[in-house]
C-alpha cells in the first residue's frame, strides 16, 4: 500500500481547495507534499454568503482563540498579534497596529504580512478604520479618522502604492456626531456610522464630508445607506461558557467587519461586551479585558517581495 504522502498531487490539491479553514491548516501540516499541493488553497468556503464569520481573540502574547459557536475553541499562535491592535477586518485580512506607527496588513492563518509606511500618529485611542479593498487588490485605500478636538475631525487617507498619509480635517463637533461604531466603504465614498443616528459620508471624488442623519419610517429619502448593520452581534452568536470557560468576569472589545446576506452587504458594528452582570466599578479590579475581532479566515499566500 502506498503511503498518504504519494498521493498524487493534482487530487490532493482538488481535496484542499475545498476545505474550511481548520481542516486546511491541519491538512497543509500534514507533510511537505500536502503543504505545496495546498498553496493554491485559500479556504474560499469561509467567505461563502451562508457562512457567519469566526471572531478572534488575542489572549496573551502571540496566542490566540478563534471561535465560532457551531464549531468551538481553536488555539493558533500567532506571533503578529502580540503586541497589535486590530484597526480593521475585510475579507481574511486585518489591519494592525503597534505603539510607535508601525501598521501592516496580515491574514493571521497564513503569516501573509502587507507593511504599510508609517502611521502619522504613534499611538492611537479612538482613531476608526475602514478599507476599500482587500490590500492585494490595486485599487485598494484606506482611511483612518479620529477626533482631534470637539470640533474636528481628522482623516488620514493612504492608497495602494503611495508612501505617505494624505490627511483631511472635517469640522463636525462632537455634541452631533458621537463614537464610530461602523465604517465601511462603498462605490467611492467612506462611511462612518456613530452610537447615534448620524453617518459621516467621505467623497474620494469631492475630498470632503457630509453629515448625515438616518432615519426610519415613511417618505421618500434623498438617499438610501448602500448597506444593513447589524448591532449586538456577540450576544446572539456566541456561548459565554464555550467561550469564556470559567472565567466570569470578562471585559471583550471587538472589532467589527463587512459580511454578505442574500446579495447585500452586512456590517457587524463594533461592540463592547461585559460578561458580569454587576457594576464596572464592582467589577474592574478583577476583570479580564481582552480584544476580539470578526473574521472570515482564509489562507491568502502571497509573494515574500510584496509590497504596498
Amino acid at each position: 500500500m502506498e503511503s498518504w504522502s504519494d498521493l498524487p498531487s493534482e487530487l490532493l490539491t482538488l481535496i484542499a481547495i475545498r476545505l474550511p479553514i481548520i481542516e486546511l491548516l491541519c491538512f497543509s501540516s500534514v507533510c511537505k507534499h500536502w503543504y505545496a499541493a495546498s498553496s493554491s488553497a485559500s479556504a474560499q468556503i469561509e467567505s461563502a454568503p451562508y457562512q457567519q464569520p469566526w471572531l478572534l481573540i488575542q489572549t496573551e502574547g502571540s496566542r490566540c482563540s478563534l471561535y465560532k459557536k457551531s464549531r468551538g475553541n481553536f488555539h493558533p499562535d500567532i506571533p503578529e498579534m502580540d503586541g497589535a491592535t486590530c484597526l480593521a477586518s475585510l475579507q481574511g485580512w486585518l489591519l494592525l497596529f503597534k505603539q510607535g506607527g508601525s501598521i501592516f496588513f496580515l491574514c493571521p492563518m497564513s503569516s501573509a504580512k502587507i507593511t504599510l509606511p508609517q502611521f502619522p500618529h504613534s499611538e492611537i485611542s479612538d482613531h476608526v478604520v475602514a478599507i476599500s479593498s482587500p490590500p492585494t487588490s490595486p485599487d485598494c485605500i484606506v482611511s483612518v479618522v479620529n477626533r482631534s478636538d470637539s470640533m474636528n475631525m481628522d482623516l488620514h487617507l493612504l492608497c495602494r502604492g503611495e508612501e505617505n498619509w494624505t490627511k483631511h480635517t472635517i469640522r463636525f463637533h462632537i455634541d452631533n456626531f458621537k463614537s464610530i461604531t461602523c465604517a465601511t466603504f462603498y462605490e467611492g465614498d467612506f462611511y462612518y456610522l456613530d452610537t447615534g443616528n448620524a453617518a459621516l459620508v467621505f467623497s474620494l471624488k469631492k475630498k470632503s464630508g457630509t453629515r448625515c442623519q438616518i432615519v426610519d419610517g415613511e417618505g421618500e429619502p434623498e438617499r438610501y445607506l448602500p448597506f444593513f448593520t447589524t448591532q449586538d452581534y456577540f450576544v446572539r452568536n456566541v456561548k459565554k461558557e464555550q467561550l469564556f470557560g470559567s472565567d466570569k468576569n470578562v471585559f471583550i472589545t471587538i472589532c467589527g467587519t463587512l459580511a454578505e446576506r442574500d446579495g447585500c452587504n452586512e456590517f457587524i458594528r463594533s461592540e463592547d461586551f461585559r460578561s458580569s452582570e454587576n457594576s464596572e466599578e464592582e467589577e474592574e479590579e478583577d476583570c479580564i479585558k481582552k480584544r476580539g475581532v470578526w473574521i472570515f479566515p482564509r489562507f491568502f499566500q502571497i509573494p515574500h517581495d510584496q509590497r504596498w
